[in-house]
């Protein structure tokens, strides 16, 4: 193969899927070809707001942006919702941090 020759990798479809009751619930992307799977859990709040109390992928998934995508779907549906996210989980701070539209659903939710 030269140099020039470019490999085309294709990244698998990850779609995060939801669960939810009237107290909480989770976002959870099912791994292939295991029984593992990752996920971001949080409760809803008496005030309709949402706490993200934890995000977990196993080790040997990490670095695949599956945390990512699981934020992502939560801020989405927070927005959605209009209300907005608590992140107790330091993932989901770092990410709100990180990204402008996401810290206005975090910096203005009552404690």
């Amino acid at each position: 193969m030269s140099s020039s020759d470019e490999i085309t990798l294709q990244q698998p479809d990850y779609t995060v899927q939801h669960e939810a009751t009237p107290i909480g619930g989770r976002y959870y992307i099912p791994l292939d070809g295991t029984r593992a799977f990752a996920e971001l859990t949080w409760r809803r709040r008496a005030d309709g707001n949402i706490t993200a109390d934890h995000t977990y992928v196993p080790g040997s998934w990490r670095g695949h942006g599956l945390a990512h995508r699981l934020v992502e779907r939560l801020m989405n549906d927070a927005a959605e919702q209009g209300c907005c996210v608590v992140p107790a989980c330091s993932y989901v701070l770092a990410e709100a941090r990180r990204n402008p539209a996401w810290q206005a659903l975090t910096l203005n939710c009552p404690p």
